[in-house]
């Protein structure tokens, strides 16, 4: 581990206690009872590296020296990987047990530490090997007496997919996050060719799970439709391996989006994240939940880790970029945008997330250049661009949307909740009430940001509006 010559008092790679956990650095590993939670090499060394110096102010400075040996680590690596170790201690920075956060000095390890020499475990330890000794015993004593069978239970071992599952599985994932109706279709036969060869596939059917989500969330049909559909393939999925984290953020992922259950979904994507900081998803909706909770620091923290696990993906800057807006962070949201389009300058979701952060930060003319190069990068024929200049001079932004509205209305489905925030950039607020009830009798997924949308600011005093933000997220 990086500078462990350097100083006599500190931890070795030796098992050693912290609060209720016991840390094993050798492997990654953090035990509390039955519970064991694998962690990056990186979170870990963050950990040893605070433990060494608990009560002490700790500079990010000394940590980025430390763990990462001087090399050069922005701001961004070290939040996501002091985050990573939170979640995974179940540690909240509001309220710290563990690691509290010193503002513009550093962070200080506040939890006991009991170092393990070579003759003294760790009480931890030294009870997990009690018990040991007594299960033993126990077993021995059962088969000499009576002579009848026995089991004990230990750690779930990870299912291990057949080739030809796990290579489904995979393009299921490619597929969903193409983020078209055809590519979701694609996305649904791969999770259930996966399932066909694999039964037995936690991950395949939390897959299935989110797909059905997203199948909503684009209009392919109904929530109502949907929600058993996805709610029994990550229940599924959970019954195949309780403590499958690809599984806890699939349900919730159903909580949040089909029920709006902001709180049942926050518990369980929140053990997700403790039980696998490697899976992308699972930060992509711990993003979502943060933000449609109004805690866009903590949105913007897990969409940077989903985009660290996953840095090609275009889908993962334009997330990041959304949240980043919510937040009002327009400035860092344009440098992701300009980051994902030296990646792909054609992207067409890409330009169109820049014209809204640019709307709603206020600057209406680069908004609609964004929008016009997003058109012209998916193809639209000079004729049509040309049709879209003249409209927006005679009517400025209104005038696009009233085009788009139009356009849309024969194409893909667009969502009653989109269709509102169309209309109130019109100007036409009753009808975009009445779309917005329309979301509502249909419990559309958009709608869990009815909250925090800064589109819907207009509409914030009205008794109707009012009515339907009272009954998303409360729960």
């Amino acid at each position: 581990m990086p500078g462990n010559g350097s100083n006599g008092h500190k931890l070795d790679r030796a098992t050693f206690a912290v609060g209720e956990w016991t840390a094993e650095p050798s492997r990654n590993l953090l035990m509390r009872g039955a519970e064991e939670v694998r962690v990056e090499p990186r979170v870990m060394d963050v950990l040893v590296h605070l433990a060494r110096r608990a009560g002490e102010v700790v500079s990010k400075e000394d940590l980025v020296a430390e763990v990462w040996e001087g090399r050069y680590v922005s701001d961004d690596v070290l939040t996501v990987t002091v985050y990573a170790l939170r979640k995974a201690l179940g540690d909240d920075a509001r309220q710290p047990q563990y690691v509290e956060t010193v503002p513009r000095r550093g962070y200080r390890w506040i939890a006991p530490v009991k170092e393990s020499g070579r003759a003294t475990a760790p009480p931890v330890a030294t009870f997990r090997h009690s018990a040991r000794m007594v299960a033993a015993a126990a077993v021995v004593l059962a088969v000499l007496v009576a002579g009848a069978a026995w089991m004990l239970t230990f750690p779930t071992r990870r299912h291990v997919p057949a080739a030809e599952a796990h290579e489904a599985y995979v393009k299921g994932r490619y597929f969903l996050d193409q983020r078209s109706v055809n590519s979701l279709k694609q996305a649904l036969e791969q999770f259930q060719r996966a399932i066909a060869l694999d039964p037995q596939y936690p991950a395949a059917h939390a897959g299935l799970a989110d797909t059905y989500s997203s199948m909503a969330d684009f209009g392919v049909t109904t929530p109502a439709e949907l929600r058993p559909r996805a709610m029994a393939a990550a229940h599924k999925a959970l019954e195949l391996d309780a403590r499958s984290g690809e599984a806890l953020a699939a349900l919730g992922r159903v909580q949040f989006l089909f029920d709006w259950d902001f709180a049942g979904a926050e518990k369980n994507i929140e053990r997700a994240v403790r039980l696998n900081s490697e899976h992308m998803p699972t930060f992509q909706v711990l993003a979502w939940l943060r933000s449609a909770q109004g805690r866009n620091e903590e949105a913007a923290t897990a969409a940077r880790r989903a985009l660290q696990i996953d840095p090609v993906n275009m889908a993962r800057y334009t997330e990041l970029a959304w949240v980043l807006s919510f937040g009002g962070k327009f400035d860092a949201a344009m440098a992701e945008l300009d980051r994902a389009l030296l990646l792909n300058p054609r992207h067409f979701e890409c330009h169109m997330m820049k014209g809204w952060a640019l709307e709603i930060a206020g600057q209406p003319d680069a908004a609609f250049a964004a929008y016009r190069l997003g058109m012209a990068a998916s193809g639209a024929p000079d004729a049509a661009l040309q049709r879209l200049d003249k409209v927006h001079q005679a009517e400025g932004l209104p005038g696009f949307y009233r085009l788009w509205l139009n356009r849309s209305s024969g194409g893909a489905p667009l969502s009653d909740t989109w269709r509102a925030q169309i209309y109130v950039r019109t100007g036409e607020l009753d009808r975009a009430l009445d779309a917005l009830e329309n979301a509502f009798q249909k419990r559309e997924s958009a709608l869990a940001w009815v909250n925090v949308d800064p589109s819907f600011r207009p509409l914030r005093a009205d008794g109707r509006f009012q009515r339907i933000a009272s009954q998303v997220g409360h729960n």
